[in-house]
């Protein structure tokens, strides 16, 4: 506590010292909110804590850096028309423009039209992250588009022929850019180039390239790759509609109307094509910015909300799910995807209310069904659950390795309900169809462990567990457990203390791992990680038993083990 009064009184001193023109509660108020990724909260504090019109000469520093965090606070939030104006103000306080805040600037020229100075905002870009590509195709659609210049803007999409990385993306524009100009040979072999980059191309590209080729006469052509990606995503009802329109010969119009249709295009392929981890901002102003130019683009609108998912925004994302018509093919993918954050958000009723709902409404599907098993399984309805599990199942004409999931699933809540003989068949099921599936190897082995059967075999799964997933502590902590079941008290040390140091919190892990130190006479150690395994809070069961064993600890050794 004095440690935090400390800090308090120094970055007070620290900003009385900077200027009264900056309001330092407001912003440590909203550094915190930042902290906790409430950036609609960190916006309202930010905006209090400096004055973008009053800007000091003393204070310039701070008010610029405040300034700088609220532009990107604004693109995180999609408010990107603030980003412009707080941008066009402090330009010319800053000695270099941040490539961001750049980005947004040559957005908004592009908007409003103005060609020129956008393209010359481009040549100042620094290549980072995403702009070493995205900035050559934006130079290419706005030469392409407003400039009329077939062959310069090729030129301009082609500076990243060396990048390797991005060919899929970089054939994808070209084909646009081909079909835009009604070059309809040409574009049909950037498709192919594009789709043939990928391992499994997405659901856009397959439809981009599936409409170029209806409307050139490559019917044939366009059915088959519908029903390639029917087959491969094992989900016939995104590309439903395309097949239904092409079955009823109907042409349909070009996706790339305008520069507007280019850029919405542009941002959510590339949000899409390399989002990540440690991306995942990055793909939400992309996508934001995508949105900037088409607000009602349902394909930015769902890739926006998995993206905030990824933020834990969950009650954020579903309001934009909310926004997807009924009558869209995503509408679906949307209400399961709501579903799933509902029950995430602790509005169980609902999410079951919805799943219900949906599960009668499409009676040859049974993702609805799979979710709505595991919510009741989550609340430990293992009953429940395998009635839905089952009834998933049966919607299935064949089960294939696709549906693994849905069996292991189903196999867990038998192995909860006490139907052991059950639950194996369904794991065992599930290895036949996919050997190599690490959290199945490790569940089995691990419960034939405990169970004191299969020993060698469920040794051997533990041991394959964690060739294919050597960084997984659960997986680790399996076959530190196996070891410890067999007596092989060293090996079972090391790989005990191998996952504890993966996951230093949890409750079984640490358990285990003191267990292990008892076996090997480390007393003080063992009773220490049984300490430390109370204080992350283990479910009712395991908790007797640590109380237990370090009561007996206590009582039999000579040792003062008193806090």
């Amino acid at each position: 506590m004095k440690f935090k009064f400390l800090i308090f009184f120094l970055l007070l001193f620290f900003f009385q010292n900077i200027s009264s023109a900056i309001d330092y509660g407001n912003y440590l108020a909203g550094r915190y909110a930042l902290s906790k990724k409430d950036y609609e909260e960190a916006i309202i504090f930010l905006e209090q804590a400096s004055d973008i019109n009053n800007i000091h000469e003393k204070s310039k520093e701070y008010d610029l850096d405040i300034q700088k965090e609220l532009c990107n606070l604004y693109l995180l939030t999609g408010k990107i028309n603030k980003c412009v104006s707080i941008a066009q103000k402090i330009q010319k306080h800053l000695p270099e423009t941040p490539t961001m805040i750049l980005l947004t600037l040559i957005m908004n020229d592009i908007k409003k039209r103005n060609f020129n100075s956008a393209l010359e905002k481009t040549k100042k870009v620094k290549k980072d992250s995403y702009e070493r590509f995205s900035i050559p195709i934006i130079k290419a659609w706005v030469i392409a588009i407003e400039k009329k210049n077939y062959k310069k803007s090729i030129e301009t999409i082609n500076e990243l022929e060396q990048d390797f990385a991005i060919n899929g993306l970089r054939y994808l524009h070209i084909a646009l850019i081909n079909e835009y100009f009604e070059k309809h040979d040409e574009a049909n072999i950037f498709y192919e180039k594009s789709i043939n980059s990928f391992s499994s191309p997405s659901f856009r590209l397959v439809q981009l390239a599936g409409n170029s080729f209806e409307r050139s006469g490559k019917i044939e052509k366009a059915k088959k790759l519908y029903l390639k990606f029917a087959k491969d995503s094992n989900d016939k009802l995104l590309i439903s509609s395309e097949i239904d329109r092409l079955n009823k010969k109907i042409i349909p119009n070009r996706k790339i109307h305008n520069l507007s249709d280019a850029m919405a295009e542009l941002f959510t392929n590339i949000s899409s094509t390399f989002r990540s981890d440690f991306t995942n901002k990055y793909s939400i102003i992309y996508t934001n910015f995508a949105l900037y130019f088409k607000n009602d683009f349902e394909i930015g609108l769902i890739q926006l909300a998995e993206l905030l998912e990824n933020e834990d925004k969950f009650l954020l994302a579903n309001q934009i799910y909310k926004q997807i018509s009924p009558r869209s093919i995503f509408n679906w993918h949307a209400r399961i995807r709501k579903a799933r954050n509902l029950e995430i958000l602790g509005n169980n009723k609902e999410a079951v209310s919805l799943l219900n709902q949906m599960s009668e409404e499409k009676k040859d599907r049974y993702d609805s069904l799979q979710l709505l098993g595991d919510i009741l399984r989550n609340y430990k309805k293992y009953s429940e659950a395998i009635k839905v599990y089952n009834k998933a199942i049966s919607r299935i004409p064949e089960i294939n390795e696709s549906h693994w999931n849905l069996l292991y699933s189903r196999g867990i809540a038998y192995e909860r309900f006490n139907k052991w003989e059950e639950a194996e068949q369904d794991f065992l099921k599930v290895l036949n169809l996919v050997p190599n599936e690490a959290e199945v190897l490790n569940y089995l082995g691990y419960s034939w462990i405990e169970k004191g059967i299969n020993i060698k075999e469920a040794k051997d799964f533990l041991i394959k567990a964690n060739r294919l997933r050597p960084s997984d502590p659960y997986v680790v902590d399996s076959l530190g457990w196996a070891y410890y079941k067999l007596q092989d008290y060293d090996n079972a040390v090391r790989e005990l203390e191998r996952a504890v140091s993966l996951n230093p919190t949890d409750p079984i892990i640490n358990d285990h791992l003191g267990d292990a130190y008892e076996k090997k006479e480390r007393i003080l150690e063992a009773y220490f990680q049984w300490k430390k395994a109370l204080d992350f809070k283990p479910e009712d069961k395991l908790k007797k038993q640590i109380e237990m064993k370090l009561k007996n600890f206590t009582k039999n050794s000579s040792i003062n083990f008193k806090n």
